[in-house]
């Protein structure tokens, strides 16, 4: 495990641990939730810009995401949809969530309908929160 990775995890750790900072404060689940919506509607209508609108242009997955949302849809007509949101808490910088999606219907190989479970990180730009990167808890395939 690379050792940003392992300092990301025993952060989380910590958050879990601590009830305190897990309370939403003044409407940031909200917010957040909004985020993650947001960014579908856009992902569903394949509208790339507006999907790299809800991304922190700072952030380490913005350009591969800039340069692979066209390629996916060129390649599937795959639907992404919120399972679940739960926040889980925020510091003075960045505030996290467990976010599942699942997604049906590519047509690209070797797609498969699947369910995956998150922890997101948003991190705001300008004032407004957006996503800054996510950390893959689990995959599974459904129907």
């Amino acid at each position: 495990m690379k050792p940003i990775r392992l300092y990301a995890a025993a952060s989380l750790l910590v958050l879990f641990a601590n009830p305190l900072i897990a309370a939403d404060s003044g409407g940031l689940e909200g917010a957040l939730r909004q985020v993650v919506e947001d960014n579908l509607a856009a992902y569903n209508s394949e509208d790339a810009s507006r999907a790299l609108a809800s991304v922190h242009t700072k952030s380490p997955a913005y350009a591969a995401m800039q340069e692979a949302l066209p390629k996916q849809f060129a390649a599937m007509d795959a639907r992404t949809q919120l399972e679940r949101f739960t926040y889980i808490g925020h510091d003075d910088e960045f505030a996290l969530a467990r976010v599942q999606y699942r997604t049906v219907g590519g047509t690209a190989a070797p797609f498969m309908n699947n369910l995956l479970d998150t922890i997101t990180v948003f991190h705001q730009e300008d004032g407004t929160w957006k996503y800054w990167d996510n950390y893959i808890l689990g995959a599974r395939v459904v129907q």
